[in-house]
């Protein structure tokens, strides 16, 4: 079975805007990319929700951001959305019905990790179905203030367990996988 893996970059707050969109996400080092390397290293696709799509699409193909841009660009993408996409992105596959049945599916298939990388309406529906297996969390030391919060409407309560902690600058690098009941 794949595990799907949940990677955010949040305030203390919990918003989980992108960088450059405002200024709440400070003090990284070189210790960041080798996070995101370890995690991207284990992913075969990717699940994006339209809104993280339209902004990626037209940037991702263009940019040099290693390690990032090489794995975004050539890993199979998969858009959840009603609407078509206004860009097109190879190795997309864009899907139009339910994600929480779709990513079900994916999870019984062989394969890699199913990444999920800003889409935070994607995320949190899938959150409430159950169906993220890890969350791999970068914790900004600001507050954000305002703006979209990872852990909205998630429904009830679930529980995770700290596999790993560990420090880029000032940002905490939090590992969590889904406690299994029992």
């Amino acid at each position: 079975m794949r595990n799907v893996v949940l990677y955010e970059l949040i305030s203390l707050d919990g918003v989980a805007e992108e960088p450059g969109e405002s200024d709440w996400f400070v003090d990284a080092d070189e210790r960041l990319m080798g996070n995101l390397a370890q995690v991207i290293a284990r992913q075969d696709t990717v699940l994006l929700g339209r809104r993280t799509y339209e902004k990626w699409a037209p940037h991702w193909p263009g940019s040099t951001m290693q390690p990032f841009a090489d794995f975004i660009n050539n890993t199979p993408k998969i858009l959840f959305s009603s609407a078509a996409p206004r860009h097109l992105w190879s190795a997309t596959t864009h899907v139009t019905g339910p994600a929480a049945a779709y990513v079900a599916d994916l999870k019984r298939q062989s394969g890699g990790d199913i990444g999920i990388h800003g889409s935070l309406a994607l995320a949190g529906s899938l959150l409430r179905e159950h169906l993220v297996d890890e969350m791999r969390l970068v914790v900004s030391p600001g507050l954000a203030g305002g703006g979209h919060r990872l852990f909205e409407d998630i429904g009830g309560s679930q529980l995770f367990e700290l596999v790993n902690a560990d420090r880029s600058g000032g940002c905490l690098l939090l590992n969590y996988r889904r406690r299994t009941r029992g």
